[in-house]
């Protein structure tokens, strides 16, 4: 009882003030000191509610109880993680908008660094390479022991970054880095969605528990054992990886189709 009072009451304040920080300082930002920018124009609605909703979204994976959970359910954890890098980093992405990027970035970070951290092929490669390294066995107890809390917190950060330098190819704020066409992009996305089936079919088909961690983690709901919650937890990074690729694909044919359309309409 006094697991799930605390759960109930798992909402951080400070994750929420920083989320408010960030919200009201991006509003002044792109709404009355825009003009002070180089190349600085008002942002569309569109463009700060996704970048609101992104930033919400975070402080949901992060400051409520879903992140209470986290630290008991297999579950839980997977649901936090699935937000942070399937959700969050694109909305975010879409919410920048060029001049923003640009003055967060210097010209040559630009024009020397950036172009190999968001080369596609290595942020597909090290995004995936580190995401299913963090679950093997080993190293995911060792992680989730709460031993080294220090280590938690950075392999989850370098992972965020991962996503976001992932999803960058996709949602991309600066036109000089956006190097995929249309069709290349589709075909980015789905390479994204085949190199995660290894680690999410050995959580869902496993018929034991393959965390140590699992075995000793508390039991919130009694009828959902830990095998079901390893599965669970599993089935739901599928989910929200395939549904955000979904929508991704949907989008990118949208623009490539609204594009052809204008070139035709133009012609």
């Amino acid at each position: 009882m006094s697991s799930m009072m605390s759960i109930l009451h798992g909402w951080e304040l400070k994750t929420w003030i920083i989320a408010l920080i960030v919200i009201v300082s991006y509003l002044l930002l792109t709404g009355h000191y825009y003009a002070n920018f180089k190349e600085g124009m008002r942002v569309s609605s569109k463009q700060k509610f996704y970048f609101i909703v992104g930033i919400i979204t975070g402080g949901l994976a992060l400051g409520s109880p879903i992140s209470m959970l986290a630290h008991h359910m297999f579950s839980a954890h997977m649901l936090q993680q699935s937000i942070l890098y399937f959700v969050v980093p694109p909305l975010l992405w879409m919410g920048i908008p060029t001049w923003l990027f640009r003055a967060m970035c210097s010209e040559k970070i630009r024009k020397l660094v950036l172009p190999v951290m968001t080369n596609a092929l290595v942020s597909v490669v090290v995004f995936n390479v580190l995401l299913s390294f963090y679950h093997f066995p080993i190293i995911y107890d060792v992680i989730m022991s709460g031993e080294h809390p220090m280590v938690m917190y950075i392999s989850h950060v370098i992972l965020f970054f991962s996503a976001m330098l992932m999803w960058f190819a996709v949602t991309c704020p600066e036109p000089e880095l956006d190097r995929l066409n249309h069709l290349k992009k589709i075909g980015y996305v789905v390479l994204n969605g085949l190199l995660l089936y290894p680690a999410c079919a050995l959580m869902i088909f496993a018929d034991d528990l393959i965390y140590s961690s699992t075995k000793e983690a508390h039991q919130i709901f009694s009828f959902l054992t830990p095998l079901a919650d390893q599965q669970l937890g599993g089935i739901i990074m599928k989910i929200f990886q395939e549904g955000a690729f979904a929508v991704a694909i949907g989008g990118i044919i949208f623009s490539w189709y609204r594009i052809e359309r204008s070139e035709e309409t133009e012609e």
